[in-house]
């Protein structure tokens, strides 16, 4: 879902970044990150190691090479997309399957982006990662 009020380059570089994640094209997804990107995706290290913060386009395409050794996307629906300007927020539908296990992992990730002279310069992603780590593990957490 997009809104009809999206305007500037943000929502386009977006939709192409989102494509490129979706067909698993990273050579097109590092062509849309600027080379001194700024990303975060919050969520446990212990569990997720290749979260974190990252500077620069080198050391998040280590990220990415970490978590696709780890899992293999399956699906990835954009639910609602808004954006203004520079800067663009989303909210995905995320399919993987967990590549030691077979298991499936699904997920919501919000995604915040602002880019600059066409090229994606800061992310922020979110996941209820209380939920992940459930998935990842094949068991509930008691509380």
């Amino acid at each position: 879902m997009t809104g009809d009020s999206d305007t500037g380059e943000a929502r386009t570089i977006l939709l192409q970044v989102q494509d490129a994640f979706r067909k698993s094209d990273y050579a097109r997804l590092a062509a849309l990150y600027h080379d001194d990107i700024d990303w975060i995706f919050h969520g446990p290290m212990s569990i997720f190691p290749e979260v974190g913060h990252r500077r620069g386009k080198i050391e998040v395409f280590k990220s990415m090479v970490a978590l696709n050794m780890l899992y293999r996307f399956e699906e990835y629906t954009t639910e609602q997309l808004i954006a203004e300007n520079d800067a663009a927020a989303s909210v995905a539908n995320v399919r993987m399957v967990q590549r030691t296990t077979g298991r499936i992992i699904q997920c919501k990730i919000a995604s915040f982006h602002r880019v600059r002279d066409g090229l994606v310069i800061e992310y922020r992603g979110f996941t209820d990662s209380f939920d992940a780590v459930e998935q990842v593990s094949g068991r509930e957490i008691e509380l």
